[in-house]
């Protein structure tokens, strides 16, 4: 990271993860990330590396990329879930995802929508933990740079922090749109003093802002919240996004593919949540460009909605692209070209790579 990122869930002063590329008998190519963050109770890259050697044989042999489960094979069905699983279904659907669309002379977001795809959508800024000062600074820059949409990190402090961060942001932007984002920081007593601190800032959405297994704390908080509630980290459970659907606990969701296992499950739940009049956004969970297209690809196949937290390349100080994929002017392109649309550079990889390639299957 360019600098450390301090989030409710932690702070983080670097990322790793897993390139994963699939390669079929033409010689095509398409590449997934496995990038975990630990904080989130997702697993560590050893986890994904562990999951590869006792599955990835069986995965290729039985068909169950693209996130599938193999009903049988060499190693055992990948688990459903576990440390580790849903950043490397996210890897493997991203990558056979790219493979078919460069097959099929297709982008990735063509492939997921049910319409064209957008040629671009709108982004936030992201802005950590710091003074009011530093906050306020950070805004401003960015929404020089072009981004209407700014996202602040609350829940690093107290209430009264919280508050005072983001008067300090409303008054050095004043016309920009303001969300926040808790991570399920607080209990529900803090989170309604918290909203109705807020509520004199122009507030936009407010995203998650009790943990998971609240839901029906986030029920409650949804009903009398004076702007939008997201409900975020607790999409990625299973049964208690059943529960948020069926109770309308918040008005959006937020999509995060390597929590969420692919964007293809990611697409899915945002058709879910559509049928219950609930919109959604997609995220990244600071990728590099491999996992920032895959977020992009995504958004572009949803119907035309809130920006997207798609900036977090800009928190990156190095890629494995040549040219790390940031919004301009608050926007941002899908990459021209079939599958991702991105691709990997020899040079940028083998200056962050840790280890070698390892193969699986077939020479």
């Amino acid at each position: 990271m360019r600098s450390r990122f301090e989030a409710a869930h932690g702070v983080m002063a670097d990322r790793e993860g897993v390139l994963i590329e699939l390669t079929d008998a033409a010689g095509l190519t398409g590449v997934g990330e496995a990038s975990p963050i630990p904080s989130f109770g997702m697993g560590t890259v050893a986890d994904v590396l562990a999951l590869l050697e006792r599955h990835g044989a069986a995965l290729l042999e039985t068909g169950g990329l693209g996130g599938a489960l193999p009903e049988a094979g060499p190693g055992g069905a990948l688990p459903e879930a576990g440390p580790g699983v849903s950043s490397l279904r996210c890897a493997l659907d991203v990558a056979t995802l790219d493979l078919r669309g460069r097959a099929e002379g297709r982008p990735v977001a063509a492939l997921l929508a049910e319409a064209s795809p957008a040629p671009w959508v709108m982004a936030n800024a992201v802005i950590g933990g710091g003074r009011p000062a530093e906050v306020a600074q950070y805004g401003a820059e960015a929404h020089a740079a072009g981004y209407g949409v700014l996202k602040l990190k609350v829940g690093v402090g107290t209430v009264a922090e919280d508050i005072r961060r983001v008067a300090a942001l409303r008054d050095a932007c004043p016309e920009a749109v303001i969300r926040l984002d808790a991570n399920g920081a607080w209990d529900e007593a803090t989170a309604i003093e918290a909203i109705e601190g807020f509520a004199p800032f122009g507030i936009e959405l407010l995203e998650q802002p009790v943990p998971v297994a609240q839901v029906e704390a986030l029920a409650r908080i949804h009903a009398r919240a004076p702007f939008t509630i997201a409900a975020d980290e607790v999409v990625g459970d299973r049964a208690l996004l059943d529960r948020v659907l069926e109770t309308r606990a918040a008005g959006l969701v937020v999509l995060k593919p390597m929590l969420l296992g692919g964007v293809t499950e990611a697409r899915a739940i945002a058709v879910r949540a559509a049928a219950c009049g609930m919109s959604a956004l997609a995220t990244t969970t600071f990728d590099s460009s491999i996992g920032t297209a895959a977020a992009l690809h995504l958004a572009a196949s949803l119907p035309p909605g809130p920006a997207h937290g798609l900036s977090t390349g800009e928190h990156l100080a190095a890629d494995i692209v040549a040219r790390t994929l940031v919004p301009e002017r608050g926007r941002l392109v899908l990459p021209p070209g079939a599958g991702l649309g991105i691709e990997v550079d020899a040079a940028a990889l083998e200056a962050v790579a840790t280890a070698d390639w390892a193969g699986v299957g077939a020479a």
